[in-house]
């Protein structure tokens, strides 16, 4: 049975392709200005986290709990995506939580504000 989608309020930190499709035109003419922000808040994350390369992208990699987070921009706006699995569905949801929490914390040290979805 198909699971529902979970709330979608943050779109700096996750943002569902589906749903963001009446808002990519918006934000594709901005796009300069906010690839350099993603670019600013990656930077700064790859320096707070145990990190792999991944192309346009990093996947920080954790042994409590175990499991992997991909932090990366949004291809359509201005925000990150930040997806992560675990060993358990226990492990994935305190492994999520902790890179929305660190995506957050970096906005906040590099002043970037975040943006409520409408």
């Amino acid at each position: 049975m198909p699971t529902p989608r979970r709330p979608k309020n943050d779109h700096l930190i996750y943002a569902d392709v589906v749903d963001s499709k009446s808002k990519a035109g918006v934000w594709m003419g901005e796009r300069d200005a906010f690839q350099a922000k993603q670019a600013e808040i990656l930077n700064a994350v790859k320096d707070q986290a145990n990190w792999v390369p991944v192309e346009n992208a990093i996947m920080v990699v954790s042994t409590a709990p175990a499991g992997i987070t991909v932090i990366a921009p949004n291809p359509t706006l201005p925000g990150m995506i930040v997806l992560a699995d675990g060993g358990s569905p226990e492990a994935s949801a305190q492994l999520q939580a902790a890179g929305e929490d660190l995506v957050r914390q970096v906005m906040g040290d590099l002043g970037i504000v975040e943006e409520e979805a409408a």
